[in-house]
């Protein structure tokens, strides 16, 4: 998937708008709910998607809106969380949804 074919696809989940509950602004930027050089294709999935404004997306990359926040918001249900690869030598995918459901991986994937 290309970045804008990325772009597209996540802001027809929410009709272009943010997806942040209460918020209805227009969406600026399809988000990588974790950092793309996690990942091999630069993380350009839909599970790895958030349509966000400007205020939100800012709020997401500083961590006041975690990951698990972003997918909640999105609709990302758990058995569609993909791992990024860069975590393969790390840990099981059982232990990184944990970590990521309970708030416990930031955007940047590392361990808080």
């Amino acid at each position: 998937m290309t970045r804008q074919e990325f772009k597209s696809a996540v802001f027809a989940v929410t009709k272009g708008k943010c997806c942040v509950p209460g918020c209805n602004c227009d969406a600026v930027d399809a988000h990588h709910i974790l950092d793309r050089h996690l990942w091999k294709d630069y993380g350009y999935r839909m599970s790895n998607g958030a349509a966000l404004c400007a205020e939100h997306h800012l709020d997401a990359e500083t961590g006041k809106i975690t990951p698990r926040q972003c997918m909640e918001y999105m609709g990302i249900k758990k058995e569609d969380i993909e791992m990024p690869e860069a975590f393969n030598e790390v840990m099981t995918y059982e232990e990184y949804v944990d970590f990521l459901l309970n708030d416990e991986i930031n955007v940047s994937g590392e361990l808080i």
